[in-house]
């Protein structure tokens, strides 16, 4: 029974290696996006604001 109880333990382990990863992967997928997003966000705004501010004339 010593013998099961190891494989047990080894596929355990790599099941819960294997969620970890996924999750990982999410994490850094999603925060990539949320950057990603924040970015175009800010340029667009940006340039709202360079389209809808008054020239200055010297």
């Amino acid at each position: 029974m010593n013998g099961v109880r190891v494989v047990l333990m080894t596929i355990g382990i790599i099941l819960v290696g294997m969620v970890a990863w996924w999750l990982v992967k999410l994490l850094f997928g999603l925060a990539f996006y949320l950057v990603l997003g924040l970015v175009v966000l800010a340029g667009g705004y940006y340039l709202f604001l360079k389209a809808t501010r008054p020239t200055r004339r010297r």
